[in-house]
């Protein structure tokens, strides 16, 4: 299967499975108020999909900027997808816990989640929590994870679908794509999720055509990030969210998506690298996280495509 078939076909399986479930009024919360540009194209994905929908958002916020108001009865509380979902990242769970507590009469729905935790018992407290909300949708991207829910949050809605970022429009994409140089990309990622192996050594061509990088803003401080966090510290979250929304996610899609654009072939340590290489159309390996989570969403998703590999 080509690149582009692939993303046609993920992105409508976003589109089927979830435009039935969300109607009339929805909020978008936990968004990702900080430096991985993955969560980012998340987002933008995320915001590309319900475009689409006749839906209206009556608001949108980070955990960090979240306050309690009460919601109408019909309004579907959307959460944001990633790898956050279990014990690693904990502020994110803990956030959609919160939600879960504060708001039991509204349809949530936890956009597409890789999980992973390393604690069972504060797996099974988070499944019973969960267990208590009646219309509760979870919404997983990996068969792995699939057979978790299973196992343990079987009393929710359970659903298996990609990443949101195959939602990126193509005139987003066309936008901000550049002419690309003869040069190749080892993208390391330099937190808790890095692989111990030494996946270095799989990069076969010649090093001094070889850039040994991560996404742009896990590398050095933008003035974008110092200005949001100043909002979030003094509590001006409504200023806040419509700064994250209208001047930072924007500004780092076109920083994440130039950025790719500029090189021939991409060795990744991320997912998102990955799924934006797809999304552009250019060749990659692909390499595992500290956990699993690349290996199962490729073996779930990907693994099918002409002009990619993976190395376990």
């Amino acid at each position: 299967m080509t690149f582009s078939e692939k993303a046609f076909f993920l992105r409508n399986s976003i589109v089927n499975a979830l435009t039935p479930l969300i109607s009339d009024s929805y909020v978008l919360w936990d968004l990702p108020y900080y430096t991985n540009i993955g969560d980012i194209l998340i987002w933008e994905g995320t915001e590309c999909f319900l475009k689409d929908l006749s839906a209206q958002c009556i608001s949108k916020c980070a955990y960090q900027t979240f306050t309690y108001r009460p919601l109408p009865k019909n309004t579907t509380i959307l959460l944001q997808g990633g790898g956050n979902f279990g014990d690693l990242w904990r502020m994110h769970q803990e956030f959609r816990l919160k939600v879960i507590e504060l708001y039991p009469d509204n349809k949530i729905i936890i956009l597409p989640q890789s999980i992973y935790y390393q604690d069972t018992g504060i797996l099974e407290s988070d499944a019973y929590l969960m267990s208590r909300h009646s219309n509760l949708t979870i919404c997983v991207r990996d068969t792995q994870s699939l057979e978790i829910l299973n196992s343990y949050f079987f009393k929710n809605n359970l659903l298996l679908l990609p990443d949101m970022a195959f939602c990126i429009s193509q005139q987003i994409l066309k936008k901000y794509n550049c002419n690309s140089t003869s040069k190749i990309l080892f993208l390391k990622r330099n937190d808790i999720e890095l692989c111990e192996k030494d996946y270095e050594s799989y990069v076969v061509e010649d090093k001094n055509i070889v850039d040994v990088k991560d996404w742009p803003t896990m590398e050095a401080d933008f003035f974008q990030f110092k200005i949001l966090g100043k909002l979030v510290r003094f509590h001006q979250y409504s200023m806040a969210d419509i700064f994250a929304s209208n001047y930072l996610k924007p500004y780092l899609v076109k920083k994440g998506i130039r950025f790719l654009s500029n090189y021939d072939k991409i060795y990744t340590t991320r997912l998102h690298v990955a799924i934006l290489s797809i999304l552009l159309g250019k060749t990659f390996v692909f390499f595992d996280n500290s956990y699993g989570k690349n290996k199962f969403f490729y073996e779930t998703w990907l693994k099918d495509i002409d002009d990619t590999n993976f190395v376990d």
